[in-house]
């Protein structure tokens, strides 16, 4: 397998690079050991990560890996003189493997302020900064040859070599004088490898297609004649050698990784990569790439995390190992104790059966010892006597008078031991239980009878007895202790470095978002220059723009899925026309007022209004009532627009935010099975919206004021107006609050939020109390009093229900008045009638058509609403009740599974939404910087789930922080307030939250008796850990990105999870000392 880089390679990898990287500008540099740096060439909307391994490799890489915590002095010093400087130029020094990337000034390479970084990827390899005049700043390792120091600090890295020459044509005398100079052993491959600086694998295609085999022995095998074919098809070869080697030094191009074939169908595994596809690998499996870095990034990426995993491997096994070793011990110390209890017990049985002989033997010691007869003349006597044929001295094995003790050998008197059941015995049973039958050794104390030494044996089983049994009761204790130590020993020590695919952020993400629980996507920036971005670039016709009066209050934008394809606006002009609305098609009407309120939130809960925890309102106005173009002496900074028109004012917000996990679904299947949950609460949405779209929009256009004198300057460094005039209806103390609440389904939010924190039981208990009266059961007993002036309602209602009622009736009856008023002001006062009659006469022949060119050549499309027509000039003021779209006439948006639809089969068009811009919206003042958003880009959040089921395939997580209503289906998510966490003990606090709910959504056992439910248990299992697991691995610095600050993080079990925390903490650490002892 190879294992770095050759000369061929470098060259192929300096093309790769002069393509990709040369004109970027290096942000970033990181080391990841000693030897391995990673170099951050970026531009806008573009990054490329660059690895570099002294004496190894380097290529570009898609893959993550764990940096150093505290960079070295090496990355230190690369860091002071290169950062954020653009690199110029990368070459190889002639055809050695050594990479020059070139940070030059504007002036030139030659000048003060040019610098070199100088890879070698040959032997232990090296690293050097160097100046203009490549005097050594600075570099990784010192290199010594003998006692001469070749490379340091201050000395010059000589560029001179005998491989700086390059690579060149082969003529017929250099190759025949490389080969007559071969060895005897010499093959052909191994002789061409170190030839013209063509490197092994190049030398391998000339020999394969030359015709000739690797293996040939140079000495005996090739003919050098003038006239020999063998050398004429070698210089043939490397003919197409040289161009090859050209082709990979002017361009890039692809990488090619061979492959070893695997047995049994198992995955095959790397052998070689290379820069193209030489004639040695065209017979064998191989993998093609779009360039050679990817391949060697591939390659060597693919060998990293092999390494590591077996790395930890190998730990877990050493884990396995120490755990079977104390399961090994344990197991050993029951059977002693089992063996002890059996023992004593055979023991004492053996006295009993032989009470005779233990006594005489006690008594004839017992009267030798009383004699006083020394100690070594009784054993000698009892060798005589056991020599002479004396039973009772035959059965003594051992005097111990230290401690008044025999050892006597007794047999079972009642047993006939034959030989063929002693082997029977020895074969079946253990060896420590085949030690019990035949003679046994007894020791006796010869001070007490025979019966006393039987008792006293009856008393070791006992104790042994007790001891065995309390052994066996902790013994599970025991070794699940023992089992968790070493796990925690593990832990502390595991290897967590990983290499896992780096993946491609959406183009959101850079910005504050969400999706709304209608499935809207709203956007918000994270400062002024993300806000000038944000509406400059991606703020439409018919989308909104939402913000509040407040201190650094975000501008936040909610992008109309209904004008985002082309059909549905279409199907809505179709739909308006009929209905003959002035409502224009790319209107933010459509949006419900649940996003908008949400929206508010978000803006408001980014303001100053978070730390002060001041409860304010937000507002919202159309896209085309956001301008950059400033009044007459007034001037907008960054992040600050000019509104015109009406604000459209929200309820108050409460300040209660959120944090969860958004999932990416990897196949089709699983996307197609999260269509059909959205399109089923896009339905209940549509119907909760089908009863108030024609009152609201018919209160909207009465309303309707959005004249050029009416202006305000928001955003930028305070979002206060500077100047504005009220128009009817935007003052937010004339809001009624029941309406708003009605309108913007707040009771319905206000209970999914008390939901996810109320105690059940309580719960319960208030629902058993009393039954919920929908909006729509209200309204029908509104209508109900109305006919029949009957003020008893046929269903109980609470106290608080009735006042609501009552709230709501006394609303209705002042909108009519207001409706009223409005009309009779909307009547043309004298003079208006007959310049209305003027202008219609004037205008008679032109159409609509013409006089929208003229107005946008005049600059005053913008204007359009504010003038008065001739046709709405000379027209009667009827009621507002005629001109109101009827319910059934009045567009309703389609169902989300058909935007997303439209939106995956939509081309790459522009949305012309805008054909004639009014001259003061954003983007007039400069064009260039105004970029489409394509279609497909919003079609990612059909990708997009936040409760996976059982069965999907989940491929990464994605934080999102948004207003707590619209994680309301959120699988993992968590609750925020104001409070004095920061934004990374936040976002660590709500991790823990959310993998201990995915620890609790696991199954706790997988088996049961249902086939089905088997399965079922599986696939949550699978999926819970596939949950945890991806949440676990979604780096800090994204978390941090999407966090709010200054926060306090709940959710239920708070306390709980947090001693968990802290208890797992200790063990690490404990676990981590005893590890270092």
């Amino acid at each position: 397998m190879k294992q770095r880089f050759s000369a061929l390679d470098v060259r192929a990898i300096a093309a790769s690079y002069r393509q990709r990287l040369v004109g970027l500008r290096l942000q970033g540099i990181y080391d990841v050991n000693a030897k391995t740096f990673l170099f951050k060439f970026t531009k806008p909307n573009s990054k490329h990560l660059v690895l570099i391994e002294s004496g190894i490799r380097t290529h570009t890489t898609e893959y993550t890996r764990d940096k150093s915590i505290m960079p070295s002095s090496f990355c230190i010093k690369l860091r002071k003189h290169l950062k954020a400087r653009r690199l110029t130029g990368v070459s190889q020094i002639g055809m050695d493997r050594v990479l020059d990337f070139e940070f030059a000034v504007t002036a030139g390479p030659e000048y003060e302020g040019t610098y070199h970084v100088i890879c070698e990827f040959y032997a232990s390899g090296n690293v050097i900064l160097t100046n203009h005049r490549y005097e050594i700043l600075a570099l990784s390792r010192v290199v010594h040859i003998g006692d001469e120091t070749v490379y340091a600090v201050g000395k010059t890295y000589s560029l001179l070599g005998s491989t700086t020459a390059g690579i060149g044509k082969v003529s017929r005398e250099q190759l025949v004088d490389w080969l007559s100079k071969a060895q005897p052993k010499d093959t052909l491959k191994r002789r061409l490898a170190t030839f013209a600086a063509y490197g092994p694998a190049l030398a391998e295609h000339v020999i394969v297609r030359a015709g000739l085999s690797p293996s040939l022995r140079v000495a005996t095998a090739i003919d050098l004649s003038p006239q020999s074919p063998q050398i004429a098809a070698l210089l043939d070869a490397y003919e197409e050698a040289y161009s090859i080697a050209e082709q990979l030094g002017d361009r890039e191009c692809p990488g090619y990784i061979s492959l070893l074939p695997a047995p049994n169908d198992e995955e095959p595994t790397f052998d070689d990569f290379a820069p193209w596809l030489f004639a040695q690998y065209a017979n064998r499996p191989y993998r093609e790439f779009e360039s050679f870095s990817d391949a060697a990034d591939v390659f060597f990426s693919n060998i990293e995390a092999q390494r590591l995993r077996a790395k930890a491997h190998q730990q877990e096994s050493a884990a396995e190992r120490k755990l079977d070793a104390v399961k090994a011990e344990h197991r050993g110390r029951v059977e002693a104790l089992e063996h002890a209890y059996k023992r004593t017990e055979e023991q004492a049985r053996r006295i009993e059966m032989n009470l005779e002989f233990v006594d005489q033997a006690i008594t004839i010691i017992r009267q030798a010892v009383a004699a006083g007869m020394d100690w070594k003349e009784l054993e000698t006597l009892v060798a005589e006597q056991k020599d002479s044929g004396n039973p009772v001295a035959e059965r003594i094995s051992g005097l111990n008078l230290a401690v008044n003790q025999i050892t006597l050998v007794l047999d079972d008197p009642t047993s006939d031991w034959s030989q063929s059941d002693s082997e029977s015995e020895i074969e079946s049973g253990s060896e420590k239980d085949t030690q019990l039958t035949g003679p046994l050794s007894v020791d006796v104390d010869i001070f007490q009878t025979a019966f006393a030494n039987a008792q006293r044996y009856y008393n070791f089983r006992r104790q042994a007895g007790v001891k065995h049994a309390k052994t066996l009761a902790v013994s599970s204790r025991a070794l699940q202790s023992a089992e968790q130590k070493i796990n925690a020993d593990l832990k502390a020590t595991r290897v967590t470095a990983t290499v896992s695919q780096m993946r491609k952020p959406f183009w959101f993400e850079k910005f504050a978002w969400f999706v709304s629980s209608d499935g809207y996507l709203v956007l918000a920036g994270h400062d002024m220059q993300q806000n000038e971005l944000l509406v400059k670039r991606h703020l439409r016709a018919g989308d909104a723009y939402v913000h509040a009066d407040m201190h650094g209050a975000a501008s936040v934008i909610v992008k109309n899925m209904l004008t985002s394809a082309p059909e549905f606006s279409s199907s809505v002009d179709k739909a308006l026309a009929e209905s003959k609305s002035d409502a224009p098609p790319t209107s933010a009407e459509s949006i419900p007022p649940s996003t908008l309120f949400q929206a508010g939130v978000m803006s408001v809960c980014q303001s100053r209004a978070w730390d002060a925890k001041i409860v304010t309102s937000a507002w919202w106005v159309e896209a085309h009532q956001v301008s950059k173009t400033a009044p007459t002496g007034e001037y907008l900074s960054t992040g600050s627009f000019m509104i015109r028109g009406r604000k459209r004012f929200l309820p108050p917000t409460q300040l209660v935010y959120g944090f969860g996990f958004m999932f990416r679904l990897a196949d089709d299947e699983s996307i197609a099975r999260h269509a059909v949950v959205r399109q089923q609460r896009h339905a209940i949405m549509t119907e909760n919206l089908k009863s108030t779209s024609t009152a609201n929009y018919s209160a909207r256009n009465a309303n309707a004021d959005d004249s050029a004198e009416d202006f305000s300057i928001v955003g930028g460094a305070s979002s206060t107006p500077k100047q504005s005039t009220p128009a009817a209806g935007s003052d937010a103390k004339d809001m009624d609050f029941v309406a708003a609440r009605k309108k913007y389904n707040l009771d319905e939010i206000d209970h999914a939020t008390e939901d996810a924190f109320a105690d059940a039981d309580t719960s319960a208990a208030r629902s058993e109390s009393k039954r919920h009266i929908s909006a729509k059961e209200r309204r029908d007993m509104r209508k109900q009093n109305s006919n029949s002036q009957s003020p008893a309602p046929k269903v109980k209602l609470s106290k608080k229900e009735q006042r609501r009622l009552e709230e709501e009736t006394k609303y209705e009856q002042k909108q009519q008045q207001q409706q009223q008023q409005q009309q009779k002001q909307q009547q043309m006062k004298r003079g208006q009638r007959g310049k209305a009659k003027k202008i219609k006469e004037k205008y008679a022949e032109q159409d609509q058509e013409d006089r929208d060119l003229r107005m946008a050549l005049l600059g005053a499309a913008g204007k359009q609403d504010t003038e008065v027509t001739a046709d709405s000039a000379c027209s009667e003021t009827t009621d507002v009740t005629d001109s109101a779209v009827s319910e059934q006439q009045q567009p309703l948006p389609p169902s989300i599974v058909d935007q997303l639809n439209a939106l995956s089969t939509r081309d790459e068009e522009k949305d012309d939404l805008d054909q004639k811009e009014p001259e003061e919206e954003v983007g007039a003042d400069n064009e260039d910087d105004v970029a489409e958003l394509p279609v497909e880009q919003l079609g990612v959040l059909d990708t997009l789930t936040s409760a996976p089921m059982a069965g999907d395939n989940l491929s990464f997580a994605i934080p999102v922080c948004a207003p707590y209503p619209a994680l309301s289906q959120y699988k993992y998510r968590v609750k925020l307030v104001p409070g004095t966490m920061k934004k990374g003990k936040a976002c660590k606090m709500a991790q823990t939250v959310v993998l201990a709910a995915a620890d609790s959504n696991r199954p706790r056992t997988t088996t049961s008796s249902d086939a089905r439910e088997a399965d079922r248990l599986e696939l949550e299992t699978i999926l819970a850990n596939r949950e945890k697991a991806l949440m676990k691995s979604v780096p800090e610095t994204d978390m941090i990105l999407q966090m709010l600050g200054k926060v306090k993080v709940t959710a239920p079990n708070m306390e709980s999870i947090k001693q968990k925390s802290k208890q797992a903490a200790k063990s690490r650490a404990k676990a981590k000392q005893q590890s270092k002892d």
